[in-house]
């Protein structure tokens, strides 16, 4: 595996939904690694991307900014993250994915296709590829694009999102209690949706075994968790009052679902990006301590 680096941002242009005219490179498909440079907090979605980035075990870059700075300004038309920004020599072409879904299904498409062409290219290599996205034009591919949407609609954007800005950022886009009590409710339907996606014999949500629709999933759980969404523990052992500060009732963690995200964490490039996480975490708050002493 080629060392993680990390580096000051690059200044480059935006990139991402660029209007300029379609290049001849456009339509190629990248045959071997590119440089890789993901901007993001990873207390934020950036951490699903690292997580994939982990998953797949090549070399990449990692740019620390928060939403609406000026290192996430350079690289997203809105200034949000994640953002990756993606350089790739041999079709001479540099350009940017948004949305950590995109992301991931982009990464894990290229994998698939560079280990595809080395396989090709050298008959002594029989490592079968890394399923995290299948194939386009398949049966498992479909289910896979079905379920990733409905979790970045159903429990992301129309849920957990909604509470993060009217609770979390509050002061910016303004408090909407009925509005955050009706997103919970919506969680609780989604999630019980998806939780009967689980396939029994993999324990993940599709048949093949683990996916990047499963970094989506299980990081919606934690952050439900974080926020009292969700029960941290199985329904038998969960305290029957309210979280503290909220008005709603933890949605009970079935021991399926328990089961599940258990083997989520339990997962070596899991635990790497969240040990990369608290580094980032404790930097952060060495930083303050330090501006405090001034």
């Amino acid at each position: 595996m080629i060392p993680r680096q990390y580096v000051n941002p690059l200044i480059v242009s935006r990139m991402a939904f660029s209007s300029s005219a379609a290049m001849s490179s456009d339509n190629k498909t990248i045959k071997s690694w590119p440089k890789l440079t993901l901007y993001g907090d990873l207390n934020m979605r950036p951490f699903r991307n690292v997580w994939m980035l982990e998953e797949i075990g090549f070399g990449y870059h990692h740019v620390n900014c928060k939403p609406w700075s000026k290192r996430a300004k350079a690289v997203h038309p809105l200034g949000k993250v994640p953002a990756l920004l993606v350089e790739d020599d041999d079709n001479q072409q540099q350009f940017v994915v948004v949305e950590s879904a995109a992301i991931n299904t982009f990464l894990g498409d290229m994998t698939r296709e560079i280990e595809s062409n080395k396989r090709t290219n050298d008959d002594t290599i029989n490592k079968p590829s890394r399923l995290l996205v299948p194939p386009p034009a398949t049966r498992l591919r479909a289910k896979y694009d079905s379920l990733t949407l409905f979790i970045m609609t159903e429990l992301d954007f129309q849920a957990l999102w909604i509470h993060r800005k009217h609770s979390d950022m509050k002061n910016v886009f303004g408090e909407a209690p009925i509005a955050v009590a009706e997103a919970k409710r919506q969680f609780d339907k989604a999630l019980d949706a998806i939780e009967l996606e689980l396939n029994d014999e993999s324990g993940y949500l599709l048949s093949s075994g683990f996916s990047a629709c499963d970094i989506l999933l299980s990081n919606c759980c934690f952050w439900a968790q974080q926020i009292g969404w969700l029960a941290r523990s199985t329904s038998e052992d969960e305290p029957s009052s309210p979280v503290a500060g909220d008005t709603t009732m933890p949605k009970s963690l079935s021991p399926k679902l328990a089961s599940y995200l258990a083997q989520c964490r339990r997962r070596k490039a899991f635990i790497t990006a969240n040990e990369l996480r608290k580094e980032q975490v404790s930097e952060r708050k060495g930083k303050e301590h330090h501006r405090s002493k001034l």
